[in-house]
């Protein structure tokens, strides 16, 4: 499987790979052609380099062509490292922490140990959970069949038995029997049997095949959204909130922020702009002391109105508030640089989108944070930014591994009056 880096490249050319440009077939590449450049429904993810090289745009994850060919984006990383598991394990602790995953899986040891693509590990994770739910018992229901019957049995269906043409010596009944045959068994065996065929790892396949056999009172979904859609909540379903999450993303890719469109196989593929976005929100709520409150992507607000219209609603990423209170935070999914004279790399455009955002929800006065990957030569951007004498914007490097709160997660949480954070 090739293993590549966001804005990588991808060649019908035979050459050494890297996580810069790999090697694949030419019936993928044709695929990937066709179909990677967007259509109505779905976004570009790749773009024509040269007759014979595609280049990968900002999407991370994996994503399977029809003749097989599996191909693993990663993140461009925040330095320079070519650690394959170090990255792919920084995605999987990414999309976990975004999704509000909480799969057994250890994590970092899994990925290291069996160095394993993103969905195999995600396989895996699936797997277990399926694995502890049959331990601990499926939860049955009722099922209405309708069926005919030599004796009465169940309820009587008079408008079928009354316009049966012939046997009339049997009964037209309808049954509730109690059995496994409910939607999330159903989609618990999909699940199962979708890993089992699409699986490249024996140790995953082995577990589905067993798992499978357990599962033989149960069908497989006829109709994967429809049952995802019947999926019950309530406290005797509750052990199989684990499993739901995990099986969505292996079936349904059914996610805030993936692309849509049709794949194939066990495919994943995230924007990275919106997986950062989603990283960092995860990561901060997760900090809050108590009496804070984290909302994701307000839009109470718009630009501009005309008459009694609004125009252009504003959805900052981010807004941390208490009583007293607020602060906007917008995460960009970019590499400042240490060039002063071109502004270290620093949006004009961003900035007046900031801008508004304090406008219309802090009234004009507070702070705003502008979050961007740490690096290992984040620039020493002076600051805060000064809109206004009551205005103020903090750029700051967010720390991808530890997610450790920084001196301006402290500031919020103490409900400082303090101007600066730094």
């Amino acid at each position: 499987m090739p293993t590549v880096r966001e804005f990588g490249r991808l060649t019908t050319r035979q050459k050494s790979s890297s996580l810069d440009c790999a090697s694949i077939s030419a019936s993928a590449f044709d695929w990937l052609l066709r179909y990677g450049r967007g259509n109505d429904d779905d976004f570009p993810f790749v773009q024509i380099a040269s007759p014979d090289t595609i280049s990968l745009q900002n999407y991370v994850g994996v994503i399977e062509t029809p003749c097989g060919t599996r191909i693993e984006i990663l993140p461009k990383h925040v330095s320079e490292t070519s650690d394959v598991t170090r990255i792919r394990t920084l995605l999987i602790k990414m999309i976990t922490e975004s999704l509000n995953l909480r799969p057994r899986r250890a994590g970092n040891a899994d990925v290291a140990a069996l160095h394993m693509p993103m969905t195999e590990w995600f396989a895996s994770a699936f797997l277990d959970e399926a694995s502890d739910l049959i331990r601990r018992g499926l939860r049955s229901g009722y099922t209405t069949t309708e069926t005919r019957e030599p004796f009465l049995r169940g309820r009587l269906d008079v408008a079928r038995q009354i316009g049966a043409a012939n046997g009339l010596h049997q009964f037209s009944v309808q049954l509730d029997e109690y059995s496994l045959d409910r939607p999330e068994n159903r989609i618990l065996r999909s699940g199962v049997e979708h890993v089992a065929q699409n699986t490249v790892s024996p140790e995953n396949w082995r577990q589905a095949r067993e798992l499978s056999a357990l599962l033989g009172d149960v069908p497989e979904s006829g109709n994967v959204g429809s049952d995802f859609g019947k999926w019950e909540r309530g406290r005797q379903l509750a052990d199989y909130g684990r499993v739901k999450p995990l099986a969505e993303l292996l079936l349904a890719h059914r996610l805030p922020f993936a692309t849509l469109g049709d794949r194939r196989g066990m495919s994943m593929l995230f924007p990275m702009e919106r997986l950062f976005e989603r990283y960092v929100f995860s990561s901060i709520s997760a900090s809050l002391k108590p009496g804070f409150k984290s909302v994701w992507q307000p839009n109470r607000h718009h630009l501009c109105s005309v008459g009694a219209e609004e125009w252009f609603r504003l959805k900052p990423d981010m807004l941390v508030h208490n009583e007293a209170r607020r602060w906007i935070i917008d995460a960009k999914w970019k590499r400042l640089n240490r060039d002063r004279s071109a502004n270290f790399g620093l949006s004009q455009a961003d900035f007046y989108q900031l801008f508004a955002y304090g406008q219309k929800y802090l009234q004009g006065s507070g702070d705003m944070f502008l979050m961007y990957p740490e690096i290992d030569q984040f620039p020493e951007v002076p600051g805060p930014f000064e809109f206004s004498r009551d205005l103020r914007l903090h750029v700051l490097p967010f720390d991808m591994h530890s997610r450790t709160a920084p001196v301006w997660l402290n500031v919020i949480n103490r409900g400082s009056n303090e101007e600066s954070p730094a």
